[in-house]
């Protein structure tokens, strides 16, 4: 039997490169010259128009910092690029659970697997490792994988060009038969996920790297380096086997990141997570839930996109206004903008201006910035402007709802402000045609 060769890294981590998230209080950056970076320089400018981190150059002086991205990426030297960022690894599991990207594992807690600290790749790490343990020990099992062979006997389906192509191997013939294997769809994507392990054994425990140890060994025949990563892991959680539906689940965020972020898929040795997109996402999602209580109801499909007057259509990047949230109330509207930026109490100048457009736009009385709370803030609400246009009255604002503590407590503070807003909504506010609130279908 060969067994499968893993790469390794070194093991100290004083060479990492360490960045907080932007935003994050007092955040660390890394300062350096080029000559430092030495042959990693070409993957970092890549990194850095990928925007996965924010790159700064002053001569022969360099400032590496983090964006909104949080993780870490493996350069060719095997020196780390760190990104932090200021919620814990647990409360980031929480918002992927939240979303439908993460399992809901109830053993977490009393196994005492992950802690409030740890980043959200070592609690990804380490729950991988003792779900697979688990099953290595209670599941594992064989299932049917199609083999070429040569027989003289049929088996199976015969495959006959090959046979054409080599008469003189008479009379065995080349066919495909169905044989129970350890190498299996299932199993061969667990094993490649266990291969990505390697990327956080830096911040693994001694107990954690025991059992790495020993499931490497457990799952060196069965590791395949040359799979068709997203083909087995389509196949794989199509049917899972009983007892791998948990392990699979973590195995595919190992292996192709989640579905919610635009970099899915990517590979490499690149391993972030856009909590920007989280923050989006989630925000679209609690509105949603909160919808029979509060009567706003997110608008769907064209109807949050406003193609200026110039536009060529819906699809031009640059002539369209695209709403985050629009919701919806009988002739009410009402446009939430999900920002990451942490600039609550500072907002930009571009994003005051950019909510008067949504207002004009799309014809709403209120238009609210939200953004995620820092823990330093000592108000979540802030007018920004309020004015009265005819008959109707304008507001835009801002608010800060609390991530770092979890969805169930940002629900409850969007709920608690979702409310007021419709009890105190009154007819000569929203006085506004019915024609002009009519909500367009823009089909240009």
């Amino acid at each position: 039997m060969t067994s499968i060769l893993y790469p390794s890294l070194p093991a100290k981590t004083d060479c990492d490169i360490v960045c907080d998230e932007l935003g994050t209080h007092k955040a660390r950056q890394w300062q350096g010259t080029r000559e430092e970076l030495g042959d990693d320089w070409g993957a970092i400018l890549h990194h850095h128009e990928q925007k996965r981190i924010h790159l700064q150059v002053s001569g022969l002086q360099v400032t590496l910092s983090g964006i909104d991205r949080v993780g870490l990426i493996v350069l060719p030297s095997g020196r780390r690029i760190v990104l932090k960022s200021k919620i814990s690894g647990t409360t980031l599991i929480e918002w992927l659970i939240y979303l439908d990207e993460f399992p809901d594992l109830q053993s977490w807690a009393p196994l005492g697997n992950v802690v409030q600290s740890d980043s959200w790749q070592k609690v990804l790490a380490r729950l991988f490792l003792w779900e697979l343990q688990a099953l290595t020990r209670n599941h594992l099992r064989k299932g049917y994988v199609a083999v070429a062979v040569k027989s003289s006997t049929v088996k199976g389906r015969i495959d006959w060009n090959k046979t054409a192509s080599k008469p003189w191997q008479l009379p065995r013939l080349t066919q495909v038969v169905r044989e129970r294997r350890f190498d299996m769809p299932a199993n061969q994507m667990l094993a490649a996920a266990l291969n990505r392990v390697v990327l956080f054994q830096r911040e693994l425990e001694e107990a954690d790297l025991a059992v790495f140890s020993r499931l490497r060994h457990e799952w060196s025949e069965i590791a395949n380096p040359n799979i068709d990563r997203h083909q087995v892991i389509h196949t794989s959680l199509l049917a899972p086997p009983d007892g791998y539906r948990l392990a699979l689940q973590l195995a595919s965020l190992l292996l192709i990141g989640a579905t919610i972020d635009s970099e899915s898929g990517s590979g490499g040795e690149s391993f972030t997570l856009s909590l920007s997109r989280i923050w989006e996402v989630a925000l679209k999602q609690m509105c949603q839930e909160l919808s029979a209580s509060s009567g706003w109801r997110v608008a769907e499909g064209n109807q949050g996109i406003r193609p200026w007057d110039d536009a060529i259509g819906i699809d031009d990047p640059y002539r369209c206004m695209r709403a985050d949230m629009l919701l919806t109330r009988g002739q009410s509207r009402w446009e939430l903008d999900a920002k990451y930026k942490r600039d609550f109490g500072d907002e930009s100048r571009n994003d005051r201006f950019q909510m008067c457009a949504y207002v004009i736009g799309f014809r709403a009385t209120r238009a609210t910035l939200v953004y995620p709370d820092p823990g330093l803030q000592t108000t979540t609400h802030r007018f920004l402007l309020s004015e009265q246009i005819g008959d109707t009255q304008i507001q835009i604002d801002s608010i800060a709802l609390p991530m770092a503590h979890g969805p169930s407590e940002c629900k409850r503070v969007l709920k608690s402000i979702l409310a007021p807003a419709m009890c105190s909504e009154t007819v000569e506010s929203t006085a506004i045609s019915t024609q002009s609130l009519e909500l367009p279908s823009y089909t240009r």
